[in-house]
């Protein structure tokens, strides 16, 4: 695995035609993608699939376009009959939706209807609705116009079932606890809007936020909560006093509280078990996502009411399968208001995707351990390094005790500050460079210009950045499965730009 190089722009990695990782090799390359400079575009033929059109859905698309005698329509494609139709809604209306296949549901538009189109785009990124590029891969097979599908390994057993019981046994519930979705932001709408949907129900409509969420789940929050509903903020998630008084101030009106535990991408862990307390005694439901550090690192079922994750990252190291899960508690006393309607809200994966992601999960315990060995010598490294102002990793927590299932439980993320300007050291670094995290390659992100452009490119989003506690330059770092000592020196070389030209 010769994954410690620089890539071309647009390399996927791994060589994969459903890697989720494509190189974005310098910071001239993020920013022209972030502005879509036809440049880095055109080099983008894959991508992580809720931001880049894969090239296979790109062929289908056309192929039912040409089909169906739609020239001049733009459209995506959604595998459900009740996503399309919620997309229809969601549009009010603007779109239209043809099924194409059975179960398979074509919504297009006018190709010269920009604004509709980009709402559209935005919708199936943040909803994770899209049609998978196996998906596509098999149509594209079946209607001719690929010759073979890609060669690889997969569960040759009940995929489905395989699936569900590692991930209860991860969360620690049953597998009927279990709902394996296509993407881990559709696992974090379902769960959203089942328990808006109950909480509603109650009269319940004030939302509360804890640290910095993910941009699709944030969107998620401020899109689909209606009029009559609020949203909150308690961005420091390290100040208990602050997040218990938010919770004590929504009162009977507390509808849910949403927190990443680790967050994305301080790798910062709250008071768990003392802000479950504060929403369960309010009546609120607890919503958390471990992704960053993974189930298989984190324990926090136990106080969440829902727990949503993306499996795309650690259980599909080998980073070539979207897909995501959530699991219910089944202490909590919402347990038979949210299991029916989680499921309502639910899209299921591709069964190609399933069986591979069971395939990659048989090996994913070792994988994961050694992800965070390396990790951990990682962020003690870099700790020393007079080039890196801070370092943030989840073993830097007072509450890592609680929540990391071993003491070596930290996961495969460190994010870092630069005692200097960020290009030099993401320029010259020899490393994947693009979204996702928890692969078996290390993998590098200038998360805030990929996540937030419009915030790192204002004076006022950048002041505002810096007064929740987050730096507009601050670099995410997935750490791999490579030798340590490889990945140390490749760190070395780089660390050294940053020496010479602005220490």
């Amino acid at each position: 695995m010769n994954s410690l190089q620089h890539f071309p722009l647009g390399t996927p990695f791994p060589s994969s035609p459903h890697a989720v990782a494509s190189s974005l090799p310098t910071m001239a390359d993020v920013r022209a993608y972030e502005e879509k400079d036809p440049r880095v575009v055109e080099a983008m033929a894959s991508g992580y699939p809720r931001f880049v059109v894969h090239v296979y859905v790109r062929d289908l698309i056309a192929y039912y376009i040409e089909r169906e005698g739609l020239a001049g329509r733009g459209g995506v494609l959604v595998p459900s009959r009740r996503a399309a139709q919620e997309l229809v809604d969601y549009t009010g209306g603007k779109v239209l939706s043809l099924e194409v296949e059975d179960g398979l549901y074509f919504v297009y538009y006018n190709r010269e209807a920009v604004e509709l189109s980009e709402m559209v785009r935005k919708y199936v990124q943040h909803v994770g609705c899209g049609i998978s590029s196996r998906q596509a891969e098999d149509l594209l097979l079946s209607c001719g116009k690929l010759k073979q599908v890609h060669a690889e390994s997969s569960f040759t057993g009940n995929a489905p079932a395989e699936v569900e019981r590692q991930f209860a046994e991860l969360c620690g519930c049953r597998s009927a606890d279990v709902l394996v979705c296509a993407s881990g932001m559709n696992a974090f709408y379902a769960g959203f809007r089942a328990v808006q949907e109950f909480q509603r129900s109650r009269g319940r409509k004030r939302w509360l936020q804890l640290g910095w969420l993910y941009l699709d789940s944030g969107c998620i929050l401020k899109e689909f909560l209606g009029d009559d509903e609020s949203l909150e903020y308690c961005y420091d998630v390290n100040d208990l006093a602050a997040l218990l008084d938010a919770i004590a101030a929504a009162g009977e009106s507390l509808a849910g509280v949403v927190v990443e535990c680790p967050t994305n991408p301080l790798v910062q862990l709250c008071d768990l078990k003392r802000v479950s307390e504060m929403v369960r005694a309010a009546g609120g439901v607890l919503i958390v996502d471990p992704t960053i550090a993974s189930v298989y690192n984190m324990y926090v079922l136990r106080y969440a009411d829902l727990l949503v994750s993306s499996l795309t990252k650690y259980a599909c190291y080998v980073g070539d399968v979207m897909i995501g899960a959530l699991a219910l508690n089944p202490d909590s006393p919402f347990y038979g208001d949210l299991v029916l309607r989680t499921s309502a809200f639910h899209l299921p994966p591709y069964r190609r995707d399933l069986a591979r992601l069971a395939d990659e999960m048989q090996t994913a315990p070792e994988i994961v351990a050694q992800l965070n060995a390396n990790a951990a010598r990682l962020a003690e490294y870099l700790n020393r390094h007079p080039a890196v102002k801070r370092v943030h990793w989840a073993a830097g927590s007072p509450h890592f005790t609680d929540l990391a299932k071993t003491p070596s439980s930290c996961g495969a993320m460190v994010s870092i500050e630069l005692n200097g300007a960020i290009e030099p050291f993401y320029d010259s670094i020899r490393a994947m460079k693009g979204p996702s995290f928890g692969t078996q390659f290390t993998l590098l992100s200038p998360f805030m210009y990929l996540a937030h452009y419009d915030l790192v490119t204002s004076d006022s989003g950048r002041t505002f950045l810096r007064e929740v506690g987050i730096a507009p330059e601050l670099i995410r770092i997935s750490v791999g499965l490579e030798p340590y000592a490889e990945i140390e020196a490749a760190f070395d070389e780089a660390l050294s730009t940053v020496l010479v030209d602005e220490v």
